[in-house]
Order: C-alpha cells, then structure tokens, then sequence
C-alpha cells in the first residue's frame, strides 16, 4: 500500500490537465455521518495548504444582487382589449389595441409602446383625443395635449394594419396543413412588438380581452377562457378570449385554423374541476387524443409538488401549431405538429410545457438574463414525471441523460437565451440545490418562492432569498458557483483502511483532490457510502471546500469498496483511484483526428462522415482507427448516439435516428469524437423530415 504522499502526488498528476496542479494539503474539518456521529481527526496529518478564498473580504455573506431592468415607461399596464383580423391572400393582419394605463410617479411626458416602424397606424388617440405619435426605431411614441397625474388611469388606442416583420424567432406565422391555412403567434422573447403595439417586456403584466377574426371555416385558439364566438358579415366569426390572470406580453397568442377540438376535465386537490381544451389538426385527432390523454394526471402530479394549478378559474389546454417546437403559451401550450410525426409519445414535451404555466408564466423570470427561471425548472419538472412515474431511479436515469461534458457559460445571463446551459444545466442547478438543502425543504421553498411573487415576475436572487427563509441557511456559496458561475468540478479520489484500533474501532481516510473552472474551487457536500467487509453500506458526507483535502472517517467494521456520489446529485466527475493504493495518473490522450464536412448536408437520409487520420498516419490505417467513435448531439445538448466506424473504417454513417432507433426530428445536431467535450466541438448537420 502506497503512503499518503505518494496517493497525493498521484491525483494531483491526474488532474494537471484540469488546472488542479501545485494545489497542497490540508486536513478538512471532520466528516459527519447521516447518522449524527463525527468521525475524529487523525493527529499528525493537518498540514499548511492552499486553501482558495470561499468568502467576501469583508467575511459577509455574498450576493450578486442582480438587479431588474429600470422600467423607464412612466406607466404600468393594466388591462388591453386587442382585436386582430389576419389577411391571408396578402399574409397581413388589420389590429386594434386600447390599453388601460396608471401612470407613475413622476408621469411621463410621453408614452412609448414598442411597435415595429414598418406597420401603419391607421387611428390614434389618447382617452379618446386625438394626440400626436412618432415612430422611430420599432418604438411608438404618442405625445398628448396632457396627460394626468401620477396614479391616475389613462384610455390608449391604437388602430393599425400592415405585414408583420420576422421578429426574432418568429412573430406572426402562415402556414398550411393538408391543404389548410394556419396562422400563427410566437412572441417569446420579444416578437409580440412585431405584431401589436405593447410594453414589451417580461416583467409588466396586465389582463387581456383578446378577439380574433378569421373565416366560418377556422376556429380561433387563445388565452384564457372562451367568452363567446359572435358572426361577423361576409363568413366570418369573431372568437373572444378573456385572460383575467396577470400575463406578460410574450405569452399573448393565438393560432387558427380547421381545427378539430376536443375535451377533458382536471379536477384539484379540494374537488374543484376545470376544462381541458385540447385543439389538433383533423388528420392529427386520433394521435392527440392519445399522446395527450395523461394531461390530468401530469397537472396533478406537478400540483403535488407545486401547489395547485395556477389558472384553475380558466383552463389548461394545447392547440396544434406548425412551428418546430413548442411553448408554454399561459393556460394554452402550442405544441408543434412535427412531435406526432415521432414514434411514440412525446410525455416530456408536454410536462415541459405544462410545468411553465408555474414556472414562466405563473411566476416569470424578471429579466431575460433570468430565463434559466423558467426553462430549468420546466426541464427538471420532466425529470420530477419520470420520478412521479417510476421512482428515484428514473430520476436519476433522465439526469444521467441531461448532462453535457461541459456547458457554455453561466446559467444566469447566457450569451445566448436560449442554449443548453439554461435549459439543462439550469435543471442541474435544481437537482443538486435539492440534494443540499432536502427533499422537504426544496419544495417547500418553491411554495415559499411561488407564494411571494405568483402572478408577477421573479429574479434569480428572490429565488435565493426564497430558499434561504425555508432552509435557514446561507446559499450564496451555491448560487455563486452554480448559477453565476461557470463549469462543473472534477475530483480524483483515492482512500485506505486504517489498522484497525484496540478498541475494536475501525477508520479509513479519503484523499481528495479537485479541478475546477473559475477563481475558487467547488464547495458540495459530496456523498460517500462504504461497502463494508460484512457486506453492508456505511453513508457519510464529505463537506467538501478546499482544493484538496483529507476526511477520516469512522466505520463500523473494516472497508473493502467506496463510491462517491453514488446516486449522482452532483455535476462533477469523479476518477477513482485503480485501488485503495491509490490514483494512477490518466492515459494520455489519444492523437487527435479530424471529421471531413458531412455529406450529404442537409440530409434527409443516411449521412457520412469520412475520417481524417492524424499527419503521421495518413499513409497507413492507424490500429486505434476502430476505436474511434463519433457521438451525435442535438442543439439543446442531449447525446442522443455513439456511432463506430464502418465499413473498412473510413467513415461513420449515421442514419438519422437515435441510440434506440427512432427517427430523429428536423433539426440541427453536431457530430464530435466521443472523447472532446462540447456538443459545438465538431461538424454540424441539418437534418430534413
């Protein structure tokens, strides 16, 4: 058995290439077992030690404090009547908006709409006074005669008409289905500007009347409740929606087409009931009833976790809309026709979709910089159906199937809104935040969370704020890291049973050593459970926060095996040692290879992907070239399959699907050696339906 210093020496060559070199010794604070018992320091081994700043200067506690954008308007809106008639021969739209405004102290001498410059304003005027307007740069200024003091309400409207820009990601949409013409909305997250006059941004809500008018033939799909369907001259119907809960202007829509509608009924956890108004293509009937028949369960179960339905007065529905995707539109999800041209049911789409009508829309991020509010918590929610449906180890699996070598950025303010940081790395953040503080604990704070700003908008430090009442603790050292901060840590282990002491106690001590991104290491308490000579399991914590650093723990019969974090609540690697000598340091890397640009791309079919051999090998087939794998990514950063080389070992073919064989969607995915973290670190290729 190797001594100490050799073990030490041992993980910190390992991990040279992490950035944990020269990183000293030091003796952690003794671990504690679940079971309240503290295992004692071994004399002798605590040395000097680098241990990295993990505090403020000061010693206070650290906050970011992120801050909301200033609202600058001079008003809060309160309530908007929209009327929108969509023009399918010239792919145009003839609107009208009165918006009832309070203005703040002090008022505005102007107000400012966002509102794209290329529509026309047809009418105007300002508790029905005509008043003058400016459109300058996608904004809308109206200057009134006067306008009130401050907290008094002001009547705006705003007639128009014109062809709807492209907005980014979309705006207005026209599309057709067999043979049928579709329009419609997607505003996230800041398109509703192209297409109606409003303050566009996620933090000011209102409460809508919302009127579409589209021909006999169509059916006109909104938020809220269904008022009433009125006939208009000329064959066509006007289809009102009220929204009487708070929304915020990204989530205002409608789609409209033929479609075919049917039902079902919620009933709450105190014996209320609610409609479920599900609208699908006529040719798409049979499979939307089916792939979304769980949809009561799926509002229970999430109900259970996170208090009751949050528009129970209105309903919970999904309409059918040819966008390749899908969006948690407030009490109406849009869900796109391409999920039923996939085998099986798409259950994590909708939950996803369901799980934003609390987090999104019941309480939406604060800023777009807090976007990982909504999507992290909407793909975590899907891992909490696995769980609902088969237990922790399902939990586990859907995690396992989350995580990425590595994740661009921060979680909170990405470079780009939405990438796989926000969504799967944000649902990291959760997974790990319930381990650190408890299953109870989490939950009840997201009720604390949800109490404190339902209906209104949340930032990334109410969340904390939230979480630290119910748990008592300080969790900005979490926050800091996870949420602020970039990369995940990698810890190489290697532990020894101690001789066993006359008293007939036995110990072991853990070596431990991290790599890390960033100017502090990771602090995580990191679970370790001991495989005992009599066969039985020994759990303790590791409260880890130094860059390397020795636990000795108490067993209650010799050691033969350990694992750390061995249900995997925490985004790190762990590198064992080969045995309780020690860590062997890692293989060198294999040579470098190149992957040539796919062909044919775009592809509707198989696609390949010839091999460039390293320089040295160019002239002859290297023995490791059958070795080479290829993994395939998605652009939310889900390996979705390893492929071999094939043939004589000149390229990979990938024929479109997935590791258990079903066809992938359209869309963009990478190719990369299997070896290189990142999705983005290889070739792109589009695939076509």
């Amino acid at each position: 058995m190797r001594a100490v210093a050799q073990l030490r020496t041992a993980a910190i060559a390992a991990l040279v290439s992490a950035g944990a070199a020269g990183a000293a010794a030091h003796l952690a604070e003794p671990a504690t077992d679940l079971a309240g018992k503290t295992a004692r320091a071994m004399p002798g081994l605590q040395g000097e030690g680098k241990t990295a700043d993990l505090r403020p200067a000061d010693g206070a506690d650290w906050h970011l404090r992120p801050q909301r954008d200033p609202d600058e308007s001079g008003f809060d809106a309160l309530h908007v009547e929209l009327t929108l008639e969509p023009h399918f021969d010239r792919l145009a739209v003839t609107g009208a908006v009165r918006w009832e405004l309070r203005l703040s102290d002090p008022p505005p001498v102007e107000i400012v709409f966002d509102f794209f410059d290329n529509m026309q304003i047809d009418a105007l005027s300002v508790d029905d006074r005509p008043a003058d307007y400016v459109q300058a740069e996608d904004r809308l200024h109206i200057r009134p005669a006067e306008l009130g003091a401050a907290g008094e309400t002001v009547s705006v409207f705003i007639g128009y008409s014109g062809q709807p820009q492209p907005a980014p990601l979309h705006g207005i949409g026209w599309a057709e289905h067999d043979g049928a013409p579709v329009v419609f909305s997607l505003s996230q997250p800041e398109a509703a500007r192209s297409w109606w006059p409003c303050k566009d941004r996620p933090d000011d809500k209102f409460t809508a009347d919302l009127r579409f008018v589209v021909p006999d033939s169509m059916t006109a799909v909104s938020n809220g409740h269904q008022v009433g369907v009125a006939p208009l001259a000329d064959g066509r119907l006007c289809f009102h929606w009220a929204e009487h809960y708070p929304i915020t202007t990204y989530l205002v829509s409608f789609v409209a087409t033929n479609f075919a509608h049917f039902e079902g009924t919620y009933t709450a956890r105190d014996g209320r009931t609610m409609p479920l108004e599900f609208y699908a293509y006529p040719e798409d009937l049979a499979r939307a009833e089916h792939d979304w028949a769980f949809t009561a369960e799926a509002i229970g179960a999430l109900a259970q976790r996170f208090g009751e339905y949050p528009f129970l007065q209105e309903k919970y529905g999904m309409a059918e809309w040819p966008w390749p995707g899908a969006m948690e539109h407030q009490t109406i999800s849009s869900m796109g026709a391409y999920f039923f041209d996939l085998e099986g049911a798409q259950d994590w789409v909708v939950v996803h979709e369901l799980a934003h009508q609390w987090w999104g829309d019941w309480v939406t991020c604060g800023t777009w910089r807090d976007i990982w509010l909504n999507e992290g918590f909407a793909v975590y929610s899907e891992a909490l159906w696995a769980e609902h449906l088969a237990g922790p180890d399902s939990l586990r699996t859907i995690m396992e199937r989350y995580e990425a070598p590595s994740f661009p950025g921060s979680v909170y303010a990405p470079d780009f809104t939405f990438n796989s940081t926000v969504y799967r790395k944000g649902a990291w953040v959760l997974h790990m935040l319930r381990h650190v503080v408890g299953d109870s604990t989490f939950f009840a704070a997201l009720h604390h969370y949800g109490a404190e700003h339902g209906y209104g908008a949340a930032v990334t430090d109410d969340l904390q704020a939230a979480f630290e009442a119910v748990s008592g603790r300080r969790l900005s050292w979490f926050f800091r890291q996870w949420v602020y901060g970039e990369g995940r840590p990698v810890y190489a282990y290697a532990w020894e049973a101690l001789a066993t002491e006359p008293d007939g106690r036995t110990h072991a001590r853990i070596d431990l050593v991290q790599a890390w991104s960033g100017p502090r290491p990771f602090r995580m308490p990191i679970d370790a459970v001991f495989e005992l000579a009599d066969g039985s399991l020994w759990r303790t914590v590791l409260h880890d926060s130094l860059a390397e650093q020795s636990f000795l723990v108490a067993t209650p019969a010799p050691p033969r095996r350990l694992k750390l974090d061995p249900d995997h609540w925490i985004l790190a690697d762990f590198i064992p040692g080969s045995d309780p000598a020690g860590i062997e340091p890692q293989r060198p890397a294999e040579p470098a290879f190149q992957i040539a640009p796919p062909h044919p791309n775009p592809s509707c079919g198989p696609t390949r992907l010839a091999l460039i051999r390293p320089p040295t090998a160019a002239q002859e087939r290297s023995a490791s070239d059958t070795h080479r794998r290829l993994a395939i990514w998605d652009a939310g950063g889900r390996r979705i399959r390893i492929l071999d080389l094939a043939g004589d070992g000149s390229e990979w073919i990938w024929d479109g699907r997935d590791a258990g064989g079903r066809p992938v969607a359209a869309g963009v995915y990478f190719a990369r050696p299997l070896a290189v973290p990142g999705p983005a670190n290889g070739v792109r290729i589009l695939r076509l339906r």
